[in-house]
This record gives structure tokens, C-alpha cells and sequence, in this order.
């Protein structure tokens, strides 16, 4: 893969993730408009339980093992699809 399609490459994934960014943006602000304080409230109690979910899981030697696994074969293919 050259300069080139590389930088097009990663352009389009910034285009995506901002398109994104926005998407959520105004999903939130719609949120706290029809709950208003309420909103924050929930939304934080499911972060922090979300949090510690993910943090039990880890505790897990297999779960682990799987996610590291997981992310070493998402960048080896991410590398061999840029060197093609």
C-alpha cells in the first residue's frame, strides 16, 4: 500500500469516527432534553456499572487471554492488509 492510499485511508476513518462523534453528540443533547438532570444521573450509573463489569471480566485468566488475543490478531491483520 503506498503514501498515498494510506493517508486516504486514515482520512476516511477520521471522517467516520467525527460523523460518529457528532451522531452521539446529538443523541445526548436529545437525551437531556426529554430527561434533563435525570439523564446524567442514569448515564453515569451505567457507565460505572459498565466499568466494573469489564474490570470482573478481566479478573478472568481465560477472558483475558481471549481479549489479548483478540486485539494481537486484529493488528496483524490490519498490518497485512496494509501491506498489500
Amino acid at each position: 500500500m503506498d503514501t498515498e492510499s494510506i493517508v486516504a485511508e486514515i482520512e476516511e476513518e477520521r471522517r467516520k469516527n467525527l460523523k460518529d462523534i457528532i451522531r452521539h453528540a446529538k443523541w445526548e443533547a436529545e437525551m437531556v432534553k426529554r430527561m434533563g438532570i435525570e439523564w446524567f444521573r442514569i448515564r453515569d450509573e451505567w457507565l460505572i456499572e459498565s466499568y466494573e463489569a469489564d474490570k470482573k471480566m478481566w479478573e478472568n485468566p481465560a477472558v483475558r487471554e481471549a481479549l489479548i488475543k483478540a486485539i494481537l490478531l486484529k493488528d496483524k491483520i490490519r498490518i497485512m492488509k496494509r501491506s498489500n
